[in-house]
């Protein structure tokens, strides 16, 4: 076998062992990825909260000298450019998230800031989580995604793309980065390809909301939160029926189906030409692709550079951010009525279809919009392990989160507005919700 074909076939079996492979721990399925999790919060032992506030601190004092103050050995190092060097509204949110973050670690400032259901919830219950599994998660990403596996698969699932959701065959990459990475990750690449016209308005817009699907260290994050990751095997298993049927049917149906069969840049012939011929020897073309891959995959040190790159940037760009719109969204969501009137109509539904805790799950239907973790939490909240399968599956499935993929969405050149998105989510809560409603009464 080449040696690019080792390349390839080395790392990502070892990524899919770690990554997409069942495994039973403690009488339960779970992957492997939870192992190495459950090693890494090990480690820290009762540290995790330690952990997370001090990274907020760090976060913060390195954005206001990489954006205010610009010392010359920040300037003169590009990567810390990016990751500190940033507009003023993340200045705001990354000091609002050290703020919050104090509150609660030190016990002072509002009460609310420091209760169980918007202090705990946030830093504990998300925060802990979400750095160890990034931690875990980040090192070990480049076997999936640097050695060629990413390629392989999608060039295997593009005549799917084409013929059942009506798409170019390359949107099967933009899905698989998002399946194995993260949901911003497969965004920023289906953005690159419609500035660079190989998308359709249409297509690009299908893509952004159908297909930037939350990684499955995220999902499992999401289970934790909620509570069930016992279940965690079929509880994903019923999240990929749901989301496949959700991105099967939306864009379908408006404002989608209404998007325009243009081209930001002009000249895509080539790309067009290019998926036109990509279903003749597929297999082949899936080996060629991930050996081309490989062949530039890093070595040993690059594989530790990628990782601790990845890890940077989640824990530095991400993590205090999203833990202040975390917070701002948890005060909503909890201490305000505005879910609940909202959930309200839905309540009688939820009845029907015999969920536990109607009410609770109710003013939790829409909460996602805001933040992927709040339904999460609220299932934390919520003693119906039923219940609580469907709230953590509808934290996957919506897709549309103001705090993360919205933001990136209105802020990119993608032609959809804020009216849009509502409605897209809305859709997507319609469609999704009998599924997962089915999936918990036969699974739990």
């Amino acid at each position: 076998m080449p040696s690019h074909a080792f390349r390839f076939v080395i790392p990502s079996l070892l990524g899919v062992l770690i990554f997409l492979t069942p495994i039973r721990r403690d009488g339960n399925l779970t992957i492997g990825i939870d192992v190495v999790t459950g090693w890494v919060r090990y480690l820290l032992g009762g540290y995790g909260l330690h952990l997370v506030v001090l990274l907020t601190v760090v976060t913060s004092v390195m954005t206001l000298l990489g954006s205010f103050v610009r010392p010359g050995w920040l300037e003169r190092r590009e990567p810390l450019q990016k990751l500190f060097a940033v507009p003023l509204i993340w200045v705001a949110l990354r000091l609002a998230g050290m703020a919050f973050a104090l509150f609660y670690f030190f016990q002072f400032g509002p009460a609310l800031l420091q209760s169980e259901s918007v202090g705990k919830a946030v830093f504990v219950d998300i925060a802990v989580n979400v750095v160890t599994i990034y931690i875990s998660a980040c090192l070990l990403l480049p076997l999936l995604t640097d050695y060629g596996l990413m390629e392989f698969a999608g060039v295997l699932a593009r005549p799917v793309f084409r013929k059942v959701f009506q798409l170019p065959g390359r949107a099967a990459i933009d899905a698989v980065a998002s399946f194995v990475g993260a949901s911003a990750i497969g965004l920023l690449v289906t953005i690159g390809q419609y500035d660079r016209g190989s998308y359709t308005s249409r297509e690009a817009a299908v893509i952004a909301t159908n297909f930037s699907i939350i990684s499955i260290p995220f999902s499992l994050v999401v289970a934790t939160v909620a509570g069930i990751k016992p279940l965690f095997i079929p509880w994903y298993g019923c999240i990929v029926i749901a989301c496949l049927l959700a991105a099967f049917i939306t864009p379908r149906l408006p404002p989608l189906s209404r998007k325009d069969e243009t081209y930001r840049v002009v000249d895509s012939t080539a790309a067009e030409a290019d998926d036109n011929h990509q279903d003749v020897n597929l297999l082949a073309q899936s080996w060629a692709a991930a050996l081309q891959r490989a062949a530039g995959a890093p070595g040993i040190k690059g594989f530790i550079a990628a990782g601790l790159g990845n890890l940077a940037f989640f824990l530095f760009s991400v993590v205090t951010a999203a833990m202040a719109l975390a917070t701002m969204a948890a005060v909503l969501v909890f201490h305000t009525p505005v879910f609940a009137w909202l959930g309200y109509p839905f309540v009688a539904i939820l009845e029907l279809a015999q969920l536990p805790d109607a009410a609770a799950a109710a003013a939790a239907l829409f909460s996602g919009f805001l933040d992927q973790f709040m339904p999460a939490l609220a299932a934390a909240s919520i003693d119906s392990e039923t219940t609580s399968f469907v709230l953590a599956g509808l934290a996957v499935c919506q897709l549309i989160y103001l705090s993360e993929t919205g933001v990136i969405i209105l802020r990119s050149s993608l032609p959809i507005s804020l009216a849009e998105l509502v409605v897209i989510f809305l859709l997507r809560t319609v469609i999704v919700l009998p599924v997962l409603i089915a999936g918990a009464h036969l699974l739990t």
